[in-house]
């Protein structure tokens, strides 16, 4: 393969996702946030959706009430959070449920399994295509050498209210004895199985305000790697994830009140090394999506002949996608990179209750990408990438260029400085909810069709959601020990898509006779700035802080999204004989609520973690390792983040982890 290790210097920070290219963060084509794998332990967080809260101008529900928790980029979310690419080790988790959601994917593997979390801050299809609109989540696992052996953690809280916390994760994991994918110079000096992983986990929370019984996500992820030529590797991927939320949700019939969802996938990644200066990545993978959610209601507004009494609320369906890529990376100079490549991609989505058809519906994307890296000259670096995505149900090819230029202007002291200058474009069609959407209630006696709640043939996104984007940057890095990333931008939004009400006869909205329906919204701009700060300021500590303010002429409702701000400090100290500390203050200022009207106060939370490491067992085998934490969430007090009717609560766990 092309040797990352030259990438790998001591103290020289390496991003190997957002381009397609391994490159150094003073190299990559815009703002990167990094959460690595000591930062992840240290947040005391239980999930992803959490750990977003630590990135510049990321806004974020941990509302298990309504769903899984999600995070948005730049306060651009409404019901469905689809304007960000979600990736786990190079395969899309972004669902594709109703209008599309990153929600239910963050969710797809626990955090023992993760290694770092790569967010690209900026629009991202001239890398990943229309689902990177605003930015993209790269989720990078761990290697299986780093997790041999066994694992066993058991998580038990409280939460105001009486909610409880009951998690519990379990890994097997091995590698192969005699090492057969051990490297010597460019060569693999043997071949065959080279290791293997096996993870389960649980997280239930119990008694939360807004729900009527358990919130639970449980998961199951397997992975083996093997070499099958000394230039050919395989890893094999599968697993499945279960989210269930709103069990016992009860409105004015008891029983049937269920939300779940189900998601498998299954992947293949072949890695060849065609010679020292090129590779040649393919991968194949599929993913099945199944969803359980119905509930039975009185209807607003019955028509004649119909007291409108339990009537099924239905959202329950099934989606798929099948995905093939092949991507190539080839050092053409020693001042010139390039990475170039296809991706196949067959989406279907099958639903009754959403489009009123048994017929499903179906999409094929083809896309064509390549990006070149360019060190014209001394500490001048020019970054060219574009994506051209062409979708079975849109007629118009799209296009998504971006240039970025480095200059690394010099050192002071340790701190080497970067200044970055660049210009880029990005797009989102239409979901097939926000085209084809068609949501009828039917009456629980007759069968017959008593209202309307969707109908998006009352309306016309025939425009693909677009953002042209002009930043300018500045990075001062010095490696583990201090580094300093400012972005300040311009954003030009074109016709985001937004649901609007329309008359139709039997709509059960607010004002009788409306139902939902999509349009392109209006137009609108973003400017402001973003910056974040690592710093280690003396042995043992660091801390990671974050800021964003930006303004918006956007209009939602009736009202004006104010000037959003929010600030993001961790600290953390690790102190003698295995014990840490940390604490971690975010702030969010006034903003919007998601597709409301009403503007939210503003909210903050604190949580705090203590914890000790320590060997267990007979000997010092340091294999056997253990770790008991306490952590503290929203000390501060209860604050709606997501839905006004619901304030996440105060909460405290005990965590025990045992490895051997």
């Amino acid at each position: 393969m092309l040797s990352e290790r030259d990438y790998l210097e001591p103290q020289v920070p390496v991003v190997l996702t957002v381009s397609r290219l391994p490159q150094r963060l003073d190299e990559v084509p815009g703002a990167v946030t990094v959460i690595d794998r000591e930062t992840l332990r240290a947040s005391g967080a239980r999930d992803v959706a959490d750990l977003l809260r630590l990135v510049p101008g990321f806004s974020v529900s941990n509302s298990f009430e309504e769903g899984a928790s999600a995070g948005s980029y730049h306060g651009l979310r409404s019901t469905f959070p689809n304007q960000m690419q979600l990736l786990v080790d190079g395969r899309s988790v972004y669902s594709l449920h109703l209008g599309g959601s990153v929600g239910p994917g963050l969710q797809t593997v626990a955090l023992d399994d993760i290694e770092r979390i790569e967010i690209f801050r900026g629009p991202n299809s001239a890398t990943y295509g229309a689902r990177a609109f605003k930015g993209s989540i790269n989720i990078i696992t761990r290697d299986l050498v780093d997790t041999q052996g066994v694992m066993v953690r058991l998580t038990r809280g409280v939460g105001g209210d009486g909610a409880g916390i009951n998690d519990w994760g379990v890994r097997f994991g091995g590698v192969a004895d005699s090492d057969p994918a051990s490297i010597v110079g460019d060569q693999v000096s043997g071949l065959g199985f080279t290791g293997w992983r096996l993870s389960a986990d649980r997280r239930l929370d119990d008694g939360l305000q807004g729900a009527g019984g358990p919130v639970e996500v449980r998961r199951v992820n397997a992975r083996a790697d093997a070499y099958v030529s000394q230039q050919d590797q395989l890893s094999f991927r599968a697993g499945q994830s279960w989210i269930e939320s709103w069990i016992g949700e009860h409105y004015d019939f008891p029983g049937l009140h269920t939300r779940g969802m189900t998601t498998s996938y299954a992947q293949v990644d072949w890695n060849r090394n065609l010679d020292v200066n090129a590779d040649l990545w393919i991968q194949f993978s599929h993913t099945d999506e199944q969803v359980l959610e119905r509930e039975r209601g009185t209807m607003p507004y019955p028509p004649q002949g119909s007291d409108g009494q339990g009537v099924l609320y239905d959202r329950s369906g099934r989606t798929s996608s099948t995905n093939l890529l092949a991507q190539q990376t080839r050092r053409l100079s020693p001042a010139l990179r390039g990475v170039w490549g296809a991706e196949l991609r067959r989406e279907t989505s099958d639903s009754y209750a959403l489009y009123a058809t048994y017929q499903p519906y179906v999409e094929d994307f083809a896309r064509l990408f390549g990006n070149v890296e360019w060190h014209f000259a001394d500490d001048w670096l020019l970054n060219a990438g574009a994506l051209i995505e062409h979708s079975s149900l849109v007629e118009e090819n799209e296009l998504a260029p971006r240039l970025m230029l480095n200059w690394n202007v010099g050192k002071t002291g340790s701190a080497t400085h970067t200044l970055r200058a660049g210009v880029s474009r990005a797009f989102r069609p239409a979901s097939m909810f926000e085209r084809e959407a068609d949501v009828r209630y039917h009456d629980p006696r007759t069968g017959q069709e008593v209202g309307y709640e969707y109908d998006a043939a009352l309306g016309d996104p025939s425009r693909p959601e677009r953002v042209d984007s002009a930043e300018l940057g500045w990075l001062a890095d010095a490696g583990t020990a201090f580094s300093f990333d400012l972005r300040v931008f311009q954003e030009r939004v074109r016709g985001v898509i937004v649901d609007r009400r329309a008359s139709k006869i039997g709509g059960q909205l607010a004002r009788r006779g409306r139902v939902f329906t999509y349009v392109n919204g209006e137009d609108f701009d973003l400017q402001g700035a973003e910056a974040q700060l690592i710093w280690q300021p003396w042995r043992g500590a660091q801390l990671r802080y974050a800021h964003a303010q930006f303004t918006s002429d956007q209009v939602i409702g009736r009202s004006e999204q104010p000037v959003y701000r929010s600030h993001s400090l961790l600290f953390t100290q690790r102190l003698s004989r295995g014990w840490s500390f940390s604490l971690w203050d975010y702030y969010m200022d006034e903003r919007i609520y998601p597709n409301n009207i009403e503007v939210a106060p503003p909210h903050s939370r604190v949580d705090m973690r203590v914890a000790r490491t320590f060997n267990w067992g007979s000997g010092k085998d340091v294999r056997r390792q253990a770790e008991l934490a306490l952590t503290l969430q929203n000390i501060d007090g209860a604050d709606a983040d997501d839905v006004p009717e619901i304030r996440y609560q105060r909460r405290v766990f005990l965590t025990l982890e045992l490895g051997y």
